[in-house]
This record gives C-alpha cells, sequence and structure tokens, in this order.
C-alpha cells in the first residue's frame, strides 16, 4: 500500500461527533404522539490514564432540562467489535481487554430533577500488576428506570400517550502512560461484486483495515472513484471508524450498479495530524 507522508494534501477534516447511542422503546395506546426527551450526558467517552495501583476519577454529569423527574441506574458490561466494527456485547470483566472490574460508580442510583443537573462519579483502581503497556476498555451502561409518559385525555378516549425509556452507553478507557503510537493501516482491497441492498442491487467494494498501533485510535475512510475510459469522478463521503490495537475491520462501500465498464478505486485513510496519511488503490472493471 502506497503512503503519503504528512505534508501531502488531507483529507477535508471533519469534526468528531460522537454521540452515544440512545434505544428507545415507545408504546402507544391510540394515536400518533411523540414526546421530547430533555436530558443530556456527557461525555461520551472517558480516557483514564495513570500509573500501576493509582486511583483516577472522572464525573459524568447528567442534565434535565424536562418538567419531570428523571432516574437512572448505572451498571458495567464488556464489549468488542466483529470483523465489519458492530459492537458486540459480554459480562462485565469477561473479557481479556476489560476493565470494568476496576470501576467504582457513585452513586448507582441518580434522580435528576426537572430544570438541573447531577454527577456520577466514575473512579478507576488500576491494578498494581498491570503490564506497562495495558490498554484496556468497557461500557458504562446509564439506564432509565422510571418511566417519562406523556398522556392526554378526552371524552371520548381515556389516555393517549407515549412511554419511553432510555439507556446511554458511555465508552470508559484505559491507556497506560508512555504509550501513544497511532497506526491504522490497509491489509486488503476488493471487490466483493454485485449485492442487495434493501429493494435495490448495488457494486459492493471493500477494504479491509488494522489497528497496527499501540492505543484505541479514531479515523476516517474516504472513496474516490474514477471511470478510465471518460474521467468522470466522484467522491464517497468519508465514514468514521474507531477502532482498538490490533483490531481487524472490513469497511463496505456501495456504488450505483449503473456503473459499467473500467474504474480506479482510491481508498483514503486518515488517523489525524500525528500519523501519515495511507492511500490504497483498486482497478475494477464493474458489469451490470
Amino acid at each position: 500500500m502506497q503512503e503519503i507522508k504528512k505534508h501531502h494534501k488531507r483529507l477535508s477534516k471533519l469534526r468528531h461527533c460522537w454521540c452515544f447511542f440512545v434505544m428507545m422503546f415507545l408504546m402507544v395506546a391510540e394515536g400518533r404522539h411523540t414526546l421530547a426527551q430533555a436530558i443530556s450526558i456527557s461525555p461520551s467517552r472517558m480516557f483514564f490514564t495513570g500509573e500501576k495501583g493509582q486511583e483516577l476519577t472522572q464525573q459524568v454529569t447528567l442534565t434535565n432540562t424536562g418538567t419531570t423527574a428523571l432516574s437512572f441506574k448505572a451498571s458495567l458490561m464488556d464489549w468488542g467489535r466483529d470483523s465489519i466494527g458492530e459492537k458486540k456485547y459480554y459480562p462485565a470483566g469477561s473479557q481479556a481487554l476489560s476493565n470494568a472490574k476496576w470501576l467504582e460508580v457513585t452513586p448507582s442510583v441518580v434522580e435528576i430533577p426537572p430544570g438541573s443537573k447531577q454527577q456520577v462519579t466514575v473512579t478507576m483502581h488500576v491494578p498494581a500488576d498491570l503490564p506497562a503497556n495495558a490498554v484496556t476498555h468497557s461500557m458504562l451502561f446509564l439506564t432509565q428506570i422510571n418511566e417519562q409518559a406523556n398522556a392526554k385525555t378526552s371524552a371520548t378516549h381515556a389516555a393517549i400517550g407515549v412511554i419511553v425509556k432510555l439507556e446511554f452507553g458511555i465508552h470508559v478507557y484505559y491507556t497506560a502512560p508512555l504509550i501513544s503510537k497511532k497506526d491504522l493501516d490497509f491489509l486488503a482491497f476488493y471487490n466483493a461484486g454485485v449485492k442487495a441492498a434493501g429493494n435495490i442491487q448495488v457494486h459492493r467494494v471493500a477494504v479491509k483495515v488494522k489497528n497496527r498501533g499501540e492505543v484505541m485510535t479514531d479515523g476516517f475512510i474516504s472513496f474516490e472513484v474514477t471511470n478510465k475510459n471518460t474521467g468522470d469522478e466522484f467522491k464517497i463521503p468519508a465514514k468514521a471508524i474507531s477502532m482498538l490495537p490490533n483490531d481487524e475491520q472490513v469497511i463496505y462501500v456501495d456504488l450505483p450498479i449503473t456503473l459499467t465498464g473500467h474504474y480506479l478505486l482510491v481508498a483514503l485513510l486518515d488517523a489525524g495530524d500525528e500519523t501519515n496519511l495511507k492511500v490504497a488503490k483498486k482497478e475494477v472493471d464493474f458489469t451490470n
């Protein structure tokens, strides 16, 4: 794979928007009605660095701008990504690179009155026998334990309402001091063939990426597509990726089935200013 040094032109920068996910269960008694949830939680990711045996502390802030009190319960789980980057969850402390057993969350149950903020303290007790190059992770969940409901009554209907429960996941990372190397690299670039994407067919291509570095690394992958015969070209918007050390991930890109002929595909992998921009190229003949 060809590598372009830092002084070459980089991808247009995209701001990281790391939004934690919200799982919503909606139960509608009758009619269509929506309820705006007025809760925010910050940060969405926590990064700890400290020496062996050290006690490290950070806070999570929950803000309720609504008109009713909300209650959340804290819990911890392990997680990892599969071959295409989807998260998989496991019991706390069951995975080799887990730090869930190091964590103490207080209070474990928190109530946020309307129009106020509350903080949850996350304390990490770093083991005394930790390897010098340790990188670990877990997920802190804050799960709503009271139901947020909004209901209207009328002369002909008992109630029309929506009940919503929320769950927020916060990544918790530990990185040992003095390790910082970032290195995302391409392993493969291939044509996956014609595939169904919903109700349409597409040309699907894929790149395989590995984190060869020492730390969790965020990056972006973008694609440039050029018709070798006509010179026509277009770009695919950048996709954000986040990878733990030694992880491998396949990123799929769907191209219009109307593309026919000989094409040059260029994939650009950007992991930040302190790394080199990586470039992979693939020539493909598309037929419908």
